[in-house]
């Protein structure tokens, strides 16, 4: 491509996801230069002159940040439906719903400040009959002071544990450790043996113990099993990641050549060995009812893939949006991976130190929803998101090596949390094929995994490629479906209703009420049938009683054609006066009063109503980018503009939109051209504040009704540290569950 057309492609790019700047050997064309970034995007820019090459390729290479104050994050503007508030992760509150503590498992505070292991929480929970000095003496063992805590409880009474390497060497040993590991096999009663399972190659293992670490003596450790499951270094892991890109990058390869290529970068694998391990840990924890111990190195990077896709295997509350917050939360960030070091964050960071750790943890979640699809309520994109979020430094949820590293920063106070985009946007990361009621969405998933069951991600590594990938994809054209099925239907029910005002303002216009039967009656279909109703459609009977034929004489006499001027029809008209509003009906009931009167639509509001809403929709397939020139990409939502039918990419769209076509009066999508137009109609000004004094007395009404039958403050104490609970049940049935700090959690009661 041109420069030109290089430099449209790169300006929505942030810098943060750049990760390498080549210069390539000089053409007949001029100096080529070439861009690759974190997302799997890669071009080219041919510059003439070899000194502007060498001066872009110096100044892009510096430009990279050279300390954490200088991150993007720190200096984002986040549009105004994004706040500045973070939704308090409490780890005390993830092992509250697992039943911890209790009579097997305690909470130890000696992590308190950070002294006995930085990479830590603050609060780590430890069997109950272990002591201070286990504790210490275990974590003195251990590499960088990681000793085993408890990370997940099953609710059989199986636990999962983990650590890193001990400090063992050939011969060394701990007292304190085997003691605190007799411990956490005596909490389970239905086993008498715990594995111990090592995430590397036995051979990298035994490697490591002529650098004084290496794994546990099995002559010091009673009653444990021993089980290496080997998943490589970052180092490996990295120069795979490197393989699998070039071959995506290959210009017309053969079969052969494809294949054989992703076949040498074992990246798939790779994979696989993360999963296997996964599955054999829910094996010994589901069937077998034994405790396990999960440790590699330093207990940050292969033991936090192994807890968390284990425990996504386990439990299915960690396959909600919500669950899955909460395991990346828990496993990753409050455990300390090390997502500056190997996203490679800041410039001071050592290259070695990158690998593609989170990515494989990512890949294997998205492997498992293949095989699953109807177990997971988040999508693709989601996943797709959560991966490019951990590096675009856009929100603080991700800077840092660990909790600590966070809280130094002030991350909370200074940056917008990456989960409260995720809670303004959640529809977009649903998935579609969700049920919740089925057998895999609400059991324990093991499957089996063969060679032929992975796949390659298309909509990840070829995400820019629009010829490779599909021209939709299942989920996507069943949420086109829905959203579109929901647009109508509501537009539908809105257009029912007016139907029955008209036929009462008709039959009113030709009945003379002559009695106070015949008011009573008159008043009992004016009440059904009323503008303020929130009834949906005609009933059976209404239909056979009223026939095409008896409406449409008095419909014609009633109806007046409407101006020919599109102005008009579309409801938009700059010469709109009180004066130019046709009549609607000549006569008052005596049961009717001005108010009522005053709300009957004219024909001016319901072509307002009937244009504003798309009844055709432009399908996803059909473009490629967006009408600001964006491309669209797997990892973007096309959305749907309710009121043209057009597709947009999110940054053209504006959600908070109340279209007057909707029965529901709910905030819809709208392209920015349509929010323009239809805002300059003076109809939309009376539709609007019509709404807001709609809502007012809908508000008072609601306030006025809703009764609070309990509230029950409790409070209880861990280890010294007070905590609070209030349960307030009202008319949504939530319970919120308050803790210390002004920290809470909402459950919705079923």
């Amino acid at each position: 491509m041109d420069l030109a057309e290089s430099l449209a492609s790169l300006r929505s790019i942030l810098h943060s996801f750049i990760s390498s700047v080549d210069k390539l050997p000089i053409t007949q064309q001029g100096c080529p230069l070439r861009i690759r970034t974190k997302h799997f995007f890669s071009a080219e820019f041919i510059i003439p002159k070899e000194r502007d090459c060498t001066d872009l390729h110096a100044t892009l290479i510096q430009l990279k940040p050279d300390s954490y104050e200088k991150l993007y994050c720190f200096l984002y503007q986040a549009p105004n439906y994004l706040e500045k508030i973070w939704d308090p992760f409490l780890l005390a509150t993830e092992y509250i719903r697992m039943g911890v503590p209790n009579h097997d498992w305690k909470v130890e505070d000696s992590n308190s400040n950070f002294d006995m292991c930085d990479t830590y929480p603050p609060l780590i929970y430890v069997p109950t009959s272990t002591t201070k000095s286990m504790v210490i003496g275990s974590s003195k063992f251990r590499s960088r002071g990681r000793l085993p805590v408890l990370t997940y409880l099953h609710p059989n009474g199986a636990s999962i544990t983990r650590c890193s390497q001990p400090l063992s060497g050939f011969s060394a040993r701990c007292l304190e450790d085997e003691q605190l590991l007799q411990c956490i096999l005596k909490t389970n009663s239905q086993s008498n043996t715990m594995y111990i399972i090592d995430t590397r190659p036995r051979i990298n293992a035994v490697a490591n113990r002529a650098a004084g670490k290496g794994y546990e003596n099995e002559g010091y450790y009673s009653n444990m099993q021993f089980k290496f499951c080997p998943i490589e270094n970052i180092h490996t892991m990295r120069g795979s990641l490197q393989k699998l890109l070039d071959v995506c990058e290959m210009k017309n390869p053969s079969m052969n050549q494809y294949l054989n290529a992703l076949d040498n970068s074992s990246w798939l694998q790779h994979i696989k060995a993360v999963i296997d391990a996964a599955i054999f840990i829910t094996r010994a924890i589901e069937i077998e009812k034994k405790n396990v111990l999960i440790h590699c190195s330093d207990g940050w990077d292969r033991t936090a893939q192994c807890c968390s896709l284990s425990s996504l295997l386990l439990c299915p509350y960690y396959r909600s949006i919500h669950g899955f917050r909460m395991l990346i939360e828990k496993e990753w960030l409050s455990f300390g991976h090390k997502f500056s070091d190997r996203c490679g964050h800041i410039r001071t960071n050592d290259n070695k130190e990158q690998s593609p750790v989170f990515l494989q943890f990512i890949e294997a979640v998205w492997q498992l929803s293949q095989i699953y699809p109807t177990a997971f309520e988040f999508n693709e994109r989601f996943l797709i998101s959560l991966h490019d979020h951990s590096h675009s430094c856009q929100y603080g949820n991700f800077i840092g090596n660990c909790e600590k590293d966070r809280l130094d920063l002030g991350i909370k106070e200074r940056t917008y949390s990456y989960w409260n985009y995720i809670l303004q946007n959640v529809n977009d990361f649903k998935n579609p094929l969700f049920r919740p009621q089925s057998s895999y969405a609400s059991e324990v998933l093991l499957p089996i995994i063969y060679p032929q069951t992975l796949k390659f991600w298309l909509n990840m590594y070829h995400r820019f490629n629009s010829g490779v990938l599909p021209k939709e994809t299942i989920p996507n054209t069943l949420t086109h479906l829905v959203d579109h099925t929901i647009a109508l239907s509501d537009h539908a029910r809105l257009l029912e209703k007016r139907i029955r005002e008209l036929r009462l303002t008709l039959e009113n216009g030709i009945t003379t009420a002559t009695s106070n039967e015949d008011i009573h009656e008159l008043q009992e279909n004016h009440n059904i049938i009323s503008f303020i109703e929130h009834d949906s459609g005609l009933s059976e009977n209404e239909l056979n009683q009223t026939t095409v034929e008896s409406i449409q004489p008095k419909l014609t006499k009633f109806l007046q054609p409407l101006s020919s001027s599109s102005d008009v029809e579309s409801g938009i008209s700059s010469d709109y006066s009180p004066n130019n509003k046709l009549f609607t009906s000549s006569f008052t009931l005596q049961h009717q009063s001005s108010s009522e009167i005053n709300d009957m639509p004219t024909l001016e509001r319901i072509s307002f109503e009937l244009n504003s809403i798309a009844l055709d929709w432009c399908s996803y397939h059909a473009p490629f980018h967006c009408s600001c020139s964006l491309p669209f990409d797997s990892a973007q939502r096309k959305y749907n503009c309710w009121r043209c039918g057009e597709n947009f990419c999110m940054r053209c769209i504006e959600h908070g939109i109340r279209l007057p076509g909707l029965y529901s009066n709910n905030l819809v999508p709208v392209c920015k051209t349509c929010v323009r137009s239809i805002k300059l109609s003076p109809l939309f000004i009376d539709y609007t504040m019509s709404n807001k004094s709609n809502y007012r007395n809908q508000t008072e009404i609601k306030s006025s009704t809703l009764v609070i039958d309990q509230k029950q403050p409790m409070e209880f104490s861990i280890n010294g540290i007070s905590y609070q609970k209030e349960e307030v049940r009202g008319e949504r049935s939530i319970r919120r569950e308050q803790y210390c700090c002004d920290q809470y959690v909402d459950i919705a009661l079923k």
